[in-house]
């Protein structure tokens, strides 16, 4: 299966990125976010950097039981900084990465290894891309999205775009869960 958000317009719009970033300040709507597009995407691939967490294989269930979803996540992980660079470069399939930069360091050679796979990624950044992290990175991806909570939900916001200006995509809370509605839109005529 390909890589998806599962949110039809943001599909579209990414269909033919190779590499694709999702950062967020906000940990909970980030973690909540990757989980939902890790259960639909399954089969995949996903590739967690950091010593502890990055996966919680309860909420993956819950997700593909909500979607009707079946398949196998495989993980990698890279513990050390050192160890990401090989990691990347030893996908050979559409992945899914958590936290590619969380050590904060080594940018250039993480991002030379993620341009150097020929797998299609999805990256999710815990930081403010627009602030920290690898400048050659935001140039390297097709498209930068920020995630950020709203009043009644959150709101995907299209900071880089190889096919469009920017834009923002505002979803409901339950939307994340495929439980959102029409609202009241499907009284207008």
């Amino acid at each position: 299966m390909a890589l998806t958000t599962g949110f039809g317009e943001l599909d579209s719009l990414l269909a033919r990125d190779e590499l694709v970033e999702f950062y967020s300040t906000d940990w909970g709507l980030l973690r909540l976010f990757y989980h939902r597009v890790i259960a639909l995407s399954s089969p995949i691939l996903v590739v967690i950097v950091a010593e502890r967490g990055g996966l919680d294989p309860q909420l993956v269930e819950r997700f593909q039981r909500t979607f009707g979803v079946r398949g196998d996540v495989r993980i990698m992980r890279a513990f050390k900084v050192e160890d990401v660079p090989p990691t990347l470069k030893a996908t050979q399939v559409d992945t899914v990465v958590v936290d590619p930069y969380h050590h904060r360091r080594k940018y250039s050679q993480v991002v030379a290894a993620l341009r150097t796979s020929p797998a299609r990624k999805f990256l999710f950044s815990f930081m403010d891309r627009e602030r920290e992290g690898s400048t050659f990175g935001l140039h390297s991806a097709h498209s930068v999205l920020e995630l950020r909570r709203g009043l009644r939900g959150f709101v995907v916001r299209v900071v880089k775009s190889a096919d469009g200006p920017e834009l923002e995509f505002p979803y409901g809370t339950w939307d994340m869960f495929g439980r959102g509605g029409e609202g009241l839109t499907k009284w207008i005529r």
